[in-house]
């Protein structure tokens, strides 16, 4: 038996110990208690801070496609042009970024044409323009021939043109978004050719403006959106062989210019809600260097009713330019391809290039050469001469290279009435 007693001061000595044990163990205890709330506080104020940061990465959208960086030059400026599905609920807003279109004169793919075709392919007589075209936003090519397997001719035409249905995907690889028919070669092999040229351009998808199988459709605008803006073009032929050619309200046929209540109202009618309106003209006097007195106040006429710009062709030969009200009239840009008969100036073409600008309308042309049923480029020389003649069959223009400058404009001066 422990018959030890401890002394008084031992036991206070042993309760002092447990007391500094006991706050040891409590002050721990506190210390993790403390960390733990200052844990707890610092997750919250982080949560928070997420909760109200916003999003860096947007989640995928399903309804935009995606679109390959490397496409080829003419797949992208399809990109350019807004996307036929209406069902899309995003609406970009109009870029502030020019646009250039490209037009092209008459294109016939008969005669040796039509046999270099068969031999070399729809693409070698555009090989050396198909950049140009390809690299504009829009490019428009007048087809100056039926497409059609059909032999009728109409006997009222001295000649009668026709193309292989394969020639039509020359054009489209070029780079050619839409062609005009309304033209004096279109219904060579009568109806029966016209309503198969209608037919193989929508097997190549290819649009056509100014003619159609009906009134309603020759005299409707090709409609086409661009970087945000709406643009229209309209064509009329005022040089064709009869008057049953005339589209009609059952008639297939295409768009006439001869009667102006057939084109100024139509345009005023088209140009309310587009941004731009451009018209391409199949009219003049054949081989004439210089547009006749009534096309000049017909031009003043189509742009006083709400043109922007007028493009011509049909005379086998260049023509020159002027500015009405600052805009752009190119009476004939001439033949774009055509037989290898054509020799001189009838060999002389070019591509006109427009650039569409927050409502402003700048001209350019870049000359070529048909030879031997190709569309070529020729050296500096050749270019400077074009440039330069084209500026002297011009009215009230100066050519800065290959710009076409408006010289009224530049001066200050009034318009001058058109005279010969």
């Amino acid at each position: 038996m422990n018959s030890y007693r401890e002394s008084r001061k031992e036991r206070h000595a042993r309760i002092k110990r447990q007391r500094t044990r006991k706050l040891k163990q409590l002050a721990g205890l506190g210390l993790l208690v403390i960390i733990g709330l200052g844990c707890m506080l610092a997750l919250t104020v982080a949560m928070r801070a997420v909760e109200n940061q916003p999003d860096l990465v947007s989640p995928p959208n399903e309804s935009v496609t995606p679109t390959s960086p490397l496409e080829p030059n003419h797949e992208q400026k399809k990109k350019n042009i807004a996307a036929k599905d209406e069902s899309s609920k995003y609406v970009m807003p109009p870029s502030q970024d020019p646009i250039r279109i490209v037009f092209a004169g008459d294109a016939l793919m008969d005669w040796s044409v039509k046999e270099t075709i068969r031999k070399k392919g729809p693409d070698y007589p555009f090989e050396y323009v198909k950049d140009e075209v390809s690299s504009a936003d829009y490019a428009v090519v007048n087809l100056e021939t039926a497409i059609t397997h059909h032999t009728e001719k109409d006997t009222n035409q001295l000649y009668n043109f026709k193309s292989d249905p394969e020639s039509l995907q020359g054009i489209k690889n070029t780079g050619f978004d839409l062609v005009t028919i309304a033209n004096n070669h279109t219904l060579d092999f009568k109806q029966k050719g016209f309503l198969d040229t209608l037919s193989y351009l929508e097997q190549y998808d290819i649009p056509y403006v100014g003619g159609g199988r009906n009134k309603e459709e020759a005299y409707r605008a090709h409609t086409v959106k661009i970087k945000g803006q709406t643009i229209k073009i309209l064509a009329f032929s005022r040089f064709i062989p009869q008057t049953y050619w005339f589209a009609g309200e059952k008639r297939p046929g295409i768009a006439e210019a001869y009667n102006k209540s057939s084109v100024l109202p139509v345009i005023t009618r088209e140009r309310q809600d587009c941004d731009y309106l451009l018209v391409y003209l199949h009219w003049g006097v054949e081989k004439s260097h210089r547009p006749e007195p009534w096309q000049r106040t017909y031009a003043r006429e189509i742009i006083d009713a709400g043109a922007d710009a007028i493009i011509g062709s049909h005379v086998h030969v260049l023509q020159g330019f002027e500015f009405y009200k600052g805009k752009p009239i190119a009476y004939s840009i001439g033949n774009f391809l055509f037989p290898d008969y054509v020799r001189g100036d009838k060999a002389d073409t070019g591509l006109l290039n427009l650039t569409l600008d927050q409502g402003n309308i700048s001209m350019s042309f870049t000359p070529y050469f048909i030879y031997k049923d190709q569309i070529i480029k020729k050296d500096e020389a050749y270019d400077r001469k074009q440039l330069k003649y084209l500026e002297s069959i011009s009215f009230d223009v100066k050519m800065d290279g290959k710009q076409v400058r408006d010289a009224v404009k530049a001066n200050g001066r009034a318009t001058a009435p058109p005279t010969r």
